[in-house]
């Protein structure tokens, strides 16, 4: 999503990621990767708890998830996968974005 941010942009979406980490560590890591959208740290993961991307054994860490959201905040789309590298691919998730409009 980094490396093709403009295209939501040209969207008019707005790109969050949400990390379960602390501030500190998420900030590190968004300016490490030069990542353009912000970041919101989860470290006690309420937000992951609140749209059910819960951490597991199975998935060694973190489940991912992706969440399409309306202006009246609304989930539009939703994609939890079992494993880190489970994710849409961008291409995937500009098509379910298209969809909507």
């Amino acid at each position: 999503m980094r490396d093709r941010y403009e295209e939501f942009d040209k969207r008019g979406a707005q790109v969050l990621a949400i990390a379960p980490d602390t501030f500190e560590n998420a900030r590190n890591f968004f300016r490490e990767h030069d990542i353009p959208f912000p970041c919101l740290p989860d470290a006690d993961r309420t937000v992951f708890r609140q749209y059910d991307v819960k951490s597991a054994m199975i998935s060694l860490g973190q489940r991912p998830g992706l969440f399409i959201i309306d202006k009246d905040g609304i989930v539009r789309y939703a994609y939890l996968g079992w494993q880190q590298w489970e994710i849409p691919s961008v291409d995937e998730t500009l098509v379910q974005l298209d969809a909507l409009s």
